[in-house]
């Protein structure tokens, strides 16, 4: 959530920072207005109460000193009734005030472009040669090697059911991913809950602006995460972190659920876009003046990644109009899928400055003593599904086996290439 008091002091510059996000002017309008309605409303509420005090401890001194004070009492009748008729509709005007603040989404920073730009891409990687026809799509790959099927009888379309040697390499990929972001990039693993309730996923910015895409749990407020991060935004909230406690950096992995309407097509196939699947996630808490250094670090660690599974990638800086609500800077990560001659993102780090901090209200305490808003940094590290359909196109030969990256066989077991005609257990007619 954005500072109030930079809707008061700076709304002009607040509007022109906005617009850039495709945010009208009319949106601060309003947040400014209910604003102005609740601060009024509540200062009068607050002289109220404080006359309200004065005149009982008036009355209560009156009465010791044994003197007459129904012209008190009833003064004190008049102020509590002045009193309800001002509190009255003020936690309605203070909940609209509120939901006018959340829709506002992060200020961009600075240096954002107004689209997205490449700013650096690794070299190019060697391949296998494909078929005759050239390099296939991984869903060919994974109906070759017979990874997954399809989950439509059981869960619907969308949702994959991983076997064999299928299921091995999406829990070895995540082994890896966490073994390099905790060992070499100093990252604390964290296991997550698969449900968030509304509370975290409005303290992460992803409600109330993303419930369309989330699947509700009927009769409940819970949701199935969208990722983990509603969790770890909310890991110290209503609390203040210790001085030295800081940064805090955290890595986590788990299912993520994301509904999504008309989503049939050509961007469907696939592992391109999926209603549930594994990711990688960090998240960082950390000073003001260290988060820059903070999400280029963890760009970094994800990046490593990239080159230790030695595949082409590149990095990119998001453009204003294409950051999440809470993002106040994102870099992308994209690899190279020969397969579909195209890039798959599969990282994405964003910068939220103190914007969930004030949804989850959690604060740290600075050298001085002072009780200051913490800055986050997080997202995805590694989209499973994109990775794996990178790792398994450029690692493609001509009899429609696949070479796996040198540093994930240890984690197969030693395992060194996918082929078709892996033994399955039999079932009876």
């Amino acid at each position: 959530m954005l500072d109030p008091a930079l809707i008061r002091a700076e709304p002009a510059r607040l509007k022109a920072s906005l617009a850039r996000r495709g945010i009208g002017a009319e949106a601060v309008d309003r947040a400014a207005d209910l604003d102005a309605r609740w601060c009024a409303r509540e200062t009068a509420a607050q002289a109220l109460r404080a006359r309200r005090r004065r005149i009982a401890e008036e009355v209560a001194e009156g009465k010791h000193a044994g003197r007459d004070t129904s012209n008190l009492e009833q003064l004190g009748r008049q102020v509590a009734e002045e009193l309800r008729g001002t509190e009255r509709g003020l936690d309605e005007l203070d909940a609209a005030r509120r939901r006018a603040l959340l829709a506002l989404p992060n200020l961009p920073a600075a240096d954002v472009p107004e689209e997205t730009i490449v700013s650096s891409e690794s070299a190019a990687r060697d391949r296998g040669p494909g078929g005759s026809g050239g390099p296939l799509p991984h869903w060919d790959l994974i109906k070759i090697l017979s990874l997954a099927h399809t989950a439509e009888g059981s869960a619907g379309r969308g949702f994959l059911i991983w076997r064999g040697c299928g299921a091995r390499l999406v829990r070895a990929l995540v082994a890896l991913l966490l073994d390099f972001h905790t060992r070499e990039g100093g990252f604390e693993e964290v296991r997550c809950p698969a449900v968030a309730t509304a509370r975290a996923l409005e303290g992460s910015a992803h409600l109330p602006t993303l419930e369309d895409k989330m699947y509700n749990v009927a009769a409940s407020d819970l949701y199935l995460a969208p990722r983990a991060e509603p969790h770890l935004a909310n890991l110290y909230a209503g609390k203040v972190i210790g001085a030295g406690a800081l940064p805090v950096r955290l890595v986590a992995s788990g299912p993520a659920f994301r509904r999504e309407a008309g989503a049939a097509g050509r961007d469907s196939r696939g592992l391109l876009r999926l209603h549930e699947f594994p990711t990688v996630e960090v998240y960082v808490f950390c000073r003001p003046e260290e988060s820059d250094a903070e999400l280029e670090r963890a760009v970094d660690s994800a990046a490593g990644v990239l080159e230790r599974l030695n595949l082409r990638h590149r990095r990119l800086l998001r453009g204003a109009r294409q950051l999440s609500h809470a993002a106040a800077r994102t870099i992308d990560l994209e690899v190279w899928a020969p397969g579909l001659a195209r890039w798959l993102q599969v990282a994405a780090i964003s910068s939220f400055t103190d914007y969930q901090a004030r949804r989850t209200n959690t604060r740290f305490r600075d050298a001085g003593g002072k009780a200051r808003w913490v800055h986050t940094v997080g997202g995805a590290a590694a989209g499973v599904p994109h990775l794996l359909a990178a790792i398994l196109e450029n690692g493609q030969r001509a009899d429609g086996s696949v070479a796996l990256p040198e540093a994930l066989c240890p984690y197969m077991g030693g395992q060194e290439t996918l082929r078709a005609g892996s033994p399955r257990p039999r079932t009876k007619a």
